[in-house]
């Protein structure tokens, strides 16, 4: 018996053993993409008891007590703690620590420690781009990402280019928009389809697959973009494509499907409250009541009909994207290959947007010094557009404008001519120009460079890049005989071709020194050289043989035009970069551009910065403070940047090719030369601070900057003496100051569950200081004025209705009398004065949850379109104007009535008891808004499961976008903007709409397997 007792106790105590050594086992991956982590560091918290993860991302180790925390870290990666309690295996997925990620920043040229940068400089990482349902180029992707960054899309329409600004509008007539560069080169990006009147322009940042992006760049002040030189002044956004990594290959399938609707239509009028409506006109009138019942019908009719045109040009669109890559290689050459069909419907009726493209990235180690490497990208979009903004033929309009009592399409089937019905405004069939009329521009691109490093001594590198940019574009249009519209009873057609090549050499060298004494040294010396030509031609014909045969070899009528036009750019780069034992750090950079497009007495300029920054958290003196304060930085920058987006023979005595006389063709001097011609120059001051609290748990960034542009490239009148109308001139000055602040937060974090925020918000004030003409009329409904900012409206100011009469008041600026265009003033910007985002992004092991707001405001708009339809019942020829908005009910009725919309009348508008309205502040309103831009919920299949099936992560997804936005504006949405084809309105005439296509809510589900 002592035998046996001794035996059971050696066997509990071996099993008490064994419990107490219990062995946990897992796998840990990568919560973004599910695959394995190898080399992760597992401990056990408050030991030396440890282990890493093997190449699988597979783990063991002992656990004595179920108390025990094991602690997983990786670089790169949020640390996750997991109690064992009872568990036996326990997977882990982790996240990417945004903080340790972005701590290398891309920027001009190379690349940069972020704790060692004294410029402005935002960066957003791949997760914000991929996946964006119906978003045709990363441009809209990153809306409201980063502070200092305003984007607006100015239409629905699929494929049309989204207008950016970086710290205001800095130019009058050059452009605006920021430089592109897309690793490394510097690309494309004007509007160069032949139909750009009253149409959107093409985005050909389209071109570019949003799914091969890994970072981008925003450089915002001098320091950071005066390595840029003449291209500078409007920001640089550098683009980084994905790049190969050594390693198991890793392929990636992806596939995503969107269902997209009109968010929101300005509600109209019912053919009963129509037809009321125009009753009350005529008896306002003195024409009796019940004056248009036998006209338009009888409003308490059961059956009388409402046509609503919104029903035929709108739909539920469709999109669908599929991206398939592969990515891998090992220690000497490293690959990305990618493959990409984008096509998307418009929620308006004829329009489409398609794309194919191809990418590869190769980089190759030679030899222990020499590197090379390519980039390539092949893409085909075809842009489908129809005639809208501006236009008295657009869809939208004569939508709007059309009778509610009238059919759309005939008991025949044909189209119903708005000429048969009643109403004056609408001008054509809004479903025929949206099916019938013809907008295709085509275009293929290949973006290429090639490049190789060598490493002539430690620490000294050259290199060289070569690059090309080729862009074709085909357009076609044409409007079938028989329409409203056509200048021909046979139809009418316009074909035309740009064909675009652009190459460039640069040649850097790069040197780092660390000294004894902790002094470091980054240099970059080099130089570039560019050359740009464009060839393009347009023809058009009318007298066309039918509507099925639309080329324009076949009409009985053609002209024609071709042209080209080239530019070059030769310069010399140079920037140090110095720091001191970590604390101390000063950004020198020059650069010298010669440019063909100013004139031989300023052809070369110079463009030099500095910056300077000071880690106060690094001094002795801070330590006490560092368990709050875990980061403190302060900056400041002062550099001068230019422009030169400009025509490419603007300086030299242009000709007009268009002067043919007497049969004999020839030439004409069309413009004035100006050899003194140079560049725009834009100074930048930056203050910013850069704040870590609560061991960075809690990041802050600030900046503070004013931003001055000299030398306005403008056209100055000349003496009629001279031959000329005009010379290409520099004067004139715009100013842009303001502030941003940025916040990134990791607000929570328990367990498997983490919660982290941020928050961006930009003020803005711009100001024309000086132009040449102060008080030039740019356009019917905007002005110039100095010491008020761009995009400046000018209209008359509605005073309101007079309670007694009903009839709009006006106010008479000039006390002549009379109401008329001569009693226009300014009366706001369409500029934004604020804007900004809102995201908080919740995971929970496999899920995750974005949320992001998305807000601007400070902006006026004046809304065309209410105009058209808010006109209270006014005849021209005997036909009323069109139909209604819903809120003209409100219209005054009885003396004492207080509202804001006067008695409707029938008087036309050259009767002085008319209602007509005037282009006035009645329809001027408050653009601000803040919308729900994007909601994505996503689910990573653990490893458990989709292993068996031999994959490394499968990702499913559910996304909404444009879902709500919270805005007192009356027309489809406040974001859009109807003066979008040229640079000139980009800057100067935004904050007008007129039938403009709003934005769309879409609705997606993606899934993403990883192989």
């Amino acid at each position: 018996m002592k035998r046996i007792a001794m035996l059971l106790s050696m066997c509990l105590c071996f099993a008490t053993y064994a419990i107490a050594q219990t062995t946990i086992t897992g796998k840990v991956t990568s919560f973004e993409d599910g695959e394995p982590l190898p080399g992760v560091s597992v401990v056990i918290k408050g030991t030396t008891t440890g282990t890493v993860t093997d190449i699988d991302g597979a783990y063991s180790i002992n656990a004595p007590e179920p108390e025990n925390i094991l602690v997983f870290s990786f670089v790169g990666m949020v640390t996750e703690e997991i109690t064992v309690g009872n568990q036996s295996v326990i997977d882990v997925q982790l996240v990417p620590d945004i903080t340790q990620l972005s701590e290398v920043v891309v920027v001009g040229y190379g690349t940069q420690k972020r704790k060692d940068i004294t410029s402005s400089i935002s960066t957003l990482e791949n997760d914000v781009i991929e996946n964006v349902p119906a978003n045709y180029s990363f441009d809209g992707a990153i809306q409201g990402r980063t502070s200092g960054l305003n984007i607006s899309t100015s239409s629905a329409t699929p494929g049309a280019a989204i207008n950016v600004n970086i710290r205001g509008v800095t130019s009058i007539n050059a452009s605006s928009q920021p430089l592109y560069v897309v690793d490394g080169i510097p690309i494309v990006t004007g509007n160069n389809s032949a139909l750009n009147a009253n149409i959107q322009p093409v985005n050909p940042l389209a071109d570019i697959n949003p799914n091969d992006i890994e970072s981008i760049s925003v450089l915002k002040d001098a320091s950071a973009a005066a390595i840029y030189g003449s291209r500078g002044a409007n920001g640089v956004i550098i683009i980084t494509t994905k790049r190969g990594s050594a390693g198991k290959t890793k392929f990636n399938i992806g596939y995503n499907t969107s269902v997209s609707k009109i968010a929101n239509t300005p509600d109209l009028m019912n053919s009963r409250q129509w037809i009321e409506f125009m009753n009350a006109a005529a008896e306002f009138d003195g024409l009796g009541s019940n004056y248009w019942n036998s006209t338009l019908g009888d409003p308490n009719d059961p059956n009388l009909p409402t046509y609503n045109a919104y029903d035929y040009i709108f739909r539920t669109a469709l999109a669908h994207n599929f991206d398939v890559s592969a990515q891998g290689g090992d220690e000497k050459t490293k690959f990305f290959v990618s493959g990409n069909y984008f096509n998307q419907e418009g929620i308006q009726v004829g329009q489409e947007f398609e794309r194919i493209s191809g990418r590869l990235n190769i980089d190759h180690s030679a030899t222990d010094k020499l590197g090379l490497g390519a980039n390539l990208l092949v893409s085909r979009t075809n842009h489908q557009r129809t005639i809208n903004e501006n236009d008295e033929y657009g869809v939208v309009v004569n939508a709007q404008a059309w009778d509610p009592t009238a059919p759309i399409i005939e008991d025949d089937g044909s189209y119903a001519n708005p000429f048969n019905y009643n109403g004056w405004w609408a001008l054509e069939n809004p479903l025929l120009i949206a099916e019938q009329y013809t907008n295709t521009s085509v275009t293929s691109r290949v973006l290429a460079s090639t490049f190789a490093t060598y490493e002539i001594l430690d620490g000294l590198t050259f290199k060289s890049t070569w690059s090309a940019d080729f862009n074709s574009l085909t357009d076609e249009a044409y409007i079938p005989s028989g329409t409203n519209n056509s200048n021909a009873s046979t139809g009418s057609g316009t074909y035309g071709t740009f064909e675009e090549l652009a190459w460039l050499s640069e040649n850097t060298l790069t040197y780092d020194l660390n000294l004894d004494g902790g002094h470091s040294f980054n240099f970059l010396a080099g130089y570039t050289l560019q050359e740009s030509r464009q060839d393009f031609s347009t023809v058009e014909g009318t007298g066309f043989p039918s509507n099925q045969i639309i080329k324009i070899s076949t009409a009985a009528n053609r002209t024609g035009t071709s042209g080209s036009t080239s530019f070059g750019f030769a310069s010399y780069i140079g920037r140090v970069n110095y720091s001191f034992n970590d604390k101390y750090l000063a950004n020198f950079t020059i650069r010298t551009d010669g440019s063909s497009r100013f004139g031989d007495n300023n052809q070369y300029g110079t463009f030099p910065s500095g910056s300077l920054g000071w880690r106060v958290s690094e001094e002795n003196f801070f330590s006490p403070l560092k368990e709050v304060v875990s980061n403190l930085k302060l900056r400041a920058s002062y550099g001068i940047t230019g422009n030169a987006a400009i025509g490419d023979f603007t300086w030299r005595g242009a000709y007009s090719l268009t002067s043919s006389y007497a049969g004999q063709g020839g030439t004409s001097p069309d413009i004035l030369e100006n050899p003194d011609l140079s560049w725009e120059k834009t100074a930048q001051l930056d203050l910013g601070i850069d704040l870590g609290l609560l061991d960075d748990r809690i990041s802050i960034t600030a900046d503070y900057f004013e931003k001055t542009t000299t030398d306005l490239l403008l056209q100055e009148d000349v003496p009629g003496t001279t031959g000329f109308r005009i010379i290409q001139s520099n004067f004139g000055e715009i100013q842009n100051k303001g502030f941003e602040l940025g916040i990134n937060a990791k607000v929570l974090k328990l367990g498997d569950f983490s919660w982290d925020a941020s928050v961006n918000y930009t003020h803005l004030e711009n100001e024309v200081v000086d132009v040449v003409n102060d008080g030039q009329i740019l356009s019917r409904n905007f002005v110039m004025r100095e010491g008020l900012a761009i995009s400046q409206l000018n209209l008359i100011k509605f005073l309101g209705v007079d309670p007694f009469t009903g009839d709009a008041v006006f106010e008479d600026l000039n006390g002549d009398g009379i109401i008329n265009l001569d009693d226009r003033q300014a009366v706001g910007s369409g500029l934004p004065t604020y804007y900004g985002g809102v995201s908080n992004t919740f995971r929970y092991k496999g899920l995750a949850l974005e949320v992001f707001f998305q807000f601007s405001g400070g902006n006026k708009i004046f809304n065309q379109s209410r105009h058209a339809y808010q006109n209270y019942g006014s005849l021209q020829s005997g036909l009323p104007y069109g139909n209604q908005s819903i809120e003209s009910l409100n219209y005054w009725r009885q003396p004492g009535d207080i509202t804001d919309i006067p008695r409707p009348s029938l008087a036309g508008p050259n009767d002085p008891d008319a209602q007509w309205q005037r282009f006035s502040t009645q329809y001027l309103e408050d653009g601000d808004y803040v919308r729900l831009k994007n909601i994505k919920l996503s689910y990573n299949l653990p490893s458990s499961i989709i292993s068996k099936a031999k994959l490394s992560s499968v990702q499913v997804f559910v996304q909404g976008r444009n879902l709500i936005t919270w805005t007192d504006y009356l027309g489809f949405d406040p974001e859009v903007s109807t003066n979008t084809a040229s640079t000139d309105d980009l800057n100067s005439l935004q904050g007008e709409d007129f039938g403009t296509l709003g934005q769309a809510r879409t609705y997606s589900f993606g899934i993403n397997i990883g192989l």
